[in-house]
């Protein structure tokens, strides 16, 4: 009774109290939803736990927040009428009726979760929205578990005996005014910032608010996000984001014969696992326009780019001239390269489906004996990537913190590239081989900065952001340079691109192709025949995957939607949504609504996209939209249903 007391007589140990309050019942939730659905989080030991329970204060925290904004204000207006009785009792209403509804949510999924195996999100009033029986099914569900009602009652009554266990006390009329407000509005900003902290999941610049995907930093297996995560949290993450449905162009029969993302692997039964080391490299904001090599036409033939090693490094390569990226964020090009998943109408990894069960490039090849491994110099944990890279089933991350020296920090986004990627290469030479591994470069981002001793050094072109493609395209170098003198060098494949297109400058690559134009070069320093260029042969960030796996002579069927670029037989594709989607085939864009075929360019004859074919060439426009057809069936559906395995994969 005596620490209840003491928090009567401050009013703001009060206001933390009853956050700590939503804390407690949000928690009790968890371990609620895990006892109730025990069978489905086989294995989970106390180190599981302490990671999940880890995992779980951070998104409790952002749902804590997002549901308590209202009482928040309330509790903190600067004015003195906020501890009178009357004010109190709105606040105690807004109290009950916002975190019962949290409780409702969480209650809900207690059961709900068996049928969907997932935490609900935006998309349930989807699912529902088209039943004429929706109160009958809900009586029936209140009748078959009655007994989530009953702990739903016990939460609420909870809550409301912890609120009433501490009630405020009228101190204003003791406290100098000019001393109160002062107080009370310092607290009020500092309660926004702390806000802002725990939505956004940390403080650092380069942390975005935190999705469902980041669940996945705390987990194993991809199934114990749901412990980690709560429902109030996903309902509001998922608010705006767009919901896929399923579609029915085809039968799916049908739709799988006229495009498929389920690879048989390599069929030539005299052909072993080629154990090469891989080494992904992924280059922030590197536009297919700064690289020379691709525009020798440009300008009069005396377009000269930003990239003098990538040039070089073009004509030992295997490169198809025809080369995209499948979004234009930096977390749709995770997805797209190791797990060959694109982006939709939204980012992969920010939709409901992030949490589908996967077998991804790292995944495969660590079942394969490879060494598997991440390297991003920001700050662990920007962008998300250490959650996905996890549930991508990457072992090793290696970050700002494993760097370890933040003399090389560049004051904004993470360590410069040329010392980060000479770590790179020293680490790699730690590895046992084979491994996998890739890097993400972070120096071409705004504000568009060079190290202060390389300052004039590169070339200036009419974008700031030329000078740093030059800045990192130097560090590739190095990199390459030091990795040349290792053992492992002459064994390794290498795959070179962007993440994802930047600003264009010149007129033909301000268009429907241009902003996704991307290099993507194959090089193995030991493979002779891994050279020249395809003219004709389109290759996308989803290939990447199913490429690699071909080339190393993978023979155990897989999953993702991306081709094998080495297939001759393959559509030689490239898909992109933005308000619609682009599909690239061969010589042709056609760019289709939703519902309709818009236009049909010819774009390596028409790079500006002026002449639309799609009245003179039906017949390309109806087959390039059939396949586009099968692909969203296919790509919907299989999100929705969870069906990114290839199900014959042991």
């Amino acid at each position: 009774m005596s620490i209840f007391k003491k928090l009567k007589n401050n009013y703001y140990l009060v206001f933390i109290y009853r956050l700590c309050v939503v804390m407690f019942l949000f928690q009790l939730c968890r371990f609620i939803f895990y006892f109730l659905n025990f069978s489905m989080f086989p294995g989970i030991g106390w180190k599981e736990w302490m990671n999940i329970l880890k995992g779980g204060f951070a998104f409790d925290t952002a749902a804590m927040f997002y549901f308590n904004a209202l009482f928040i204000l309330f509790m903190l207006i600067p004015f003195r009428f906020r501890e009178s009785i009357a004010w109190q009792r709105v606040v105690k209403y807004i109290f009950i009726i916002t975190n019962g509804i949290a409780l409702l949510l969480n209650s809900i999924d207690f059961i709900y979760y068996r049928f969907t195996l997932r935490r609900t999100t935006r998309s349930v009033f989807n699912e529902f929205s088209n039943e004429i029986n929706k109160s009958k099914l809900l009586g029936q569900f209140l009748i078959d578990y009655w007994y989530v009602v009953v702990i739903f009652a016990g939460l609420i009554i909870l809550m409301i005996w912890l609120y009433n266990r501490v009630k405020v006390y009228n101190t204003a009329i003791r406290v100098n005014s000019r001393a109160f407000y002062i107080k009370a509005i310092a607290v009020l900003l500092l309660t926004t910032v702390l806000a802002v902290g725990g939505i956004r999941g940390d403080f650092k610049h380069s942390t975005r608010p935190i999705t469902i995907s980041n669940a996945g930093e705390y987990v194993t297996r991809p199934d114990e996000m749901y412990l980690v995560l709560n429902t109030p949290f996903s309902l509001v993450r998922t608010w705006n984001v767009n919901q896929l449905k399923e579609v029915s162009y085809y039968t799916d029969a049908k739709a799988e014969k006229i495009y498929s993302p389920l690879h048989k692997g390599n069929t030539k039964k005299d052909a072993a696992l080629r154990k090469d080391n891989v080494v992904i490299i992924l280059l922030e904001s590197f536009s297919k326009e700064m690289v020379g090599g691709y525009n020798k036409d440009l300008d009069a033939g005396n377009y000269k780019g930003y990239t003098p090693f990538i040039d070089s490094l073009m004509s030992v390569s295997k490169v198809f001239w025809n080369s995209f990226a499948n979004g234009r964020k930096s977390i749709d090009a995770l997805p797209s390269v190791l797990a060959g998943i694109p982006g939709g109408m939204d980012p992969f990894v920010l939709t409901p489906y992030a949490s589908d069960s996967i077998h991804s490039l790292p995944y495969i090849l660590d079942q394969e004996g490879y060494n598997t491994s991440f390297f991003h110099g920001a700050p662990n944990g920007s962008m998300g990537f250490k959650a996905l890279v996890n549930l991508l089933g990457v072992q090793h991350y290696y970050g700002k913190t494993e760097y370890n020296n933040d003399e090389d920090f560049d004051g904004m986004w993470g360590i410069w590239d040329e010392p980060f990627f000479q770590f790179f290469a020293n680490t790699l030479s730690t590895f046992k081989q084979p491994f996998f591994s890739t890097i993400f470069s972070v120096s071409s981002h705004h504000p568009f900065k060079v190290p202060p001793q390389y300052a004039g050094k590169f070339k200036k072109g009419p974008l700031p952001v030329m000078e740093c493609i030059g800045y990192t395209d130097m560090a590739l170098r190095k990199f390459f340079e030091k990795a040349s003198h290792t053992d492992w060098y002459k064994n390794t494949l290498f795959i070179i691109s962007a993440d994802h297109s930047t600003e264009a400058y010149h007129p033909n690559y301000q268009n429907a192709w241009g902003d996704i134009a991307i290099p993507i070069l194959l090089y193995h320093p030991g493979d002779s025949t891994l050279r020249g260029v395809d003219s004709s042969g389109v290759i996308q960030q989803i290939d990447v995957m199913p490429s690699i796996l071909s080339y190393l002579n993978y023979n155990k069927p897989f999953f993702a939607f991306g081709e094998n670029v080495f297939d001759p037989q393959r559509l030689n594709f490239s898909v992109y949504y933005n308000s619609g989607y682009r599909w690239i085939e061969n010589n042709f864009l056609l760019y289709f609504d939703g519902k309709k075929s818009k236009s049909l360019f010819d774009y390596k004859k028409d790079k500006l996209l002026e002449n639309n074919l799609i009245d003179s060439e039906p017949q390309i426009a109806e087959r390039m939209e059939r396949h586009l057809k099968a692909f969203i069936q296919q790509y919907n559906n299989r999100l929705i249903r969870n069906q990114l395995i290839n199900k014959n994969d042991g």
